[in-house]
């Protein structure tokens, strides 16, 4: 009877171990399926939760990266300001209610940005992101840095925040209206060197310009248009009222930021015999409902109407106010026109 009782004893104890043994064998697969590893646009490895639920956004690009991703819901902190942005507002009234954490100018303040518990923080790519993120990391909170600071990196960026926010379906549609507007202006972005018009861009001030590898200088390029600051250098930079002359674009484009009065500018006397002076092609990039010249998802809207702008007979049949409603819509979930926009 002893020997029995002795066997049953044995044989529980037997099972507990096995079992126990199993726990610790696979509990690294259970913790790989909670986690998953991404590399950030700085090159960062980083491990996020597989369900990130509650995220901060440092600046402007990264919300509207986050609400085009329709991951709005997930946001529970918001860079300074966001009160003020009309696209943000009109999209997601209670954003107006959250906690604002800092900004890319001024940096972030931490306590505010772990009181709201998040699984996420997304830093701009520039000043103190990467001693940010690790102070963050200190702190058991994950930091992923953006750098969508090119259509392509636009595009980077929309991919990889849709895998880390598991909006991989709605980034798919999202890169969708990205090459739709690609596909309506390869009529002129395959025009010949020789037929390419043009284009200067001013930022600011008028002789703030843009150079290789901006933006603003892919829309230029995508629109069928040559970006003649380009030639200089990569980057912001600032050019000469001679260099202007030299070049003779028979388009100035000035950004939203622009200081500037664009009426009196085109009255200025040593820019009268500039081709796009003589014949009145002077244009702001359009949108009071958030600027296009700026690295966001929006900006591939801008991109149609300077080939427009520059190319006004190849364009003709585009409806124009249809192509930014539909982008809007499938970005927004709200047309152009239902947020506010206005030209």
């Amino acid at each position: 009877m002893l020997k029995k009782e002795n066997f049953e004893v044995n044989w529980q104890m037997i099972l507990a171990i096995f079992s126990l043994s199993l726990l610790l064998l696979f509990s690294p697969l259970f913790r790989a399926e909670a986690e998953r590893d991404f590399t950030d646009m700085m090159g960062r490895e980083i491990t996020v939760p597989d369900n990130v639920e509650r995220v901060v956004t440092t600046y402007k690009s990264a919300t509207q990266f986050v609400l085009a991703l329709d991951a709005g819901d997930k946001l529970v902190g918001v860079s300074v300001k966001t009160d003020k942005q009309p696209l943000f507002i009109n999209i997601q009234p209670e954003l107006a209610d959250l906690p604002q954490v800092g900004s890319k100018r001024n940096g972030i303040n931490l306590e505010t940005t772990m009181s709201v518990n998040p699984d996420l923080v997304i830093l701009y790519p520039h000043r103190d992101a990467l001693e940010t993120a690790e102070k963050l990391k200190e702190q058991g909170v994950t930091a992923i840095i953006i750098n969508p600071e090119s259509l392509d990196q636009i595009r980077k960026t929309t991919e990889l925040l849709g895998k880390v926010l598991n909006k991989e379906e709605k980034a798919k549609e999202v890169m969708a209206a990205y090459d739709k507007i690609d596909s309506l202006t390869k009529k002129t972005a395959e025009l010949s060197e020789s037929k390419k018009k043009k284009i200067y861009f001013a930022n600011s001030e008028f002789t703030d310009s843009v150079g290789a590898e901006m933006m603003q200088t892919a829309l230029i390029e995508n629109a069928g248009g040559i970006n003649p600051a380009a030639e200089l250098k990569s980057g912001f930079l600032t050019v000469s009222a001679e260099n202007i002359l030299e070049w003779n674009p028979e388009l100035v484009i000035v950004s939203q930021y622009f200081n500037g009065d664009l009426e009196e500018l085109a009255q200025e006397n040593k820019y009268q015999n500039v081709s796009a002076f003589k014949n009145n092609e002077l244009y702001r990039v359009p949108s009071k409902l958030e600027p296009w010249d700026f690295p966001s998802p929006s900006a591939f809207i801008a991109q149609l109407w300077l080939a427009k702008k520059a190319y006004p007979a190849k364009y003709q049949d585009i409806d124009y106010q249809k192509q930014v409603n539909n982008f809007y819509q499938t970005l927004y979930g709200k047309t152009f026109t239902e947020l506010g926009g206005a030209f």
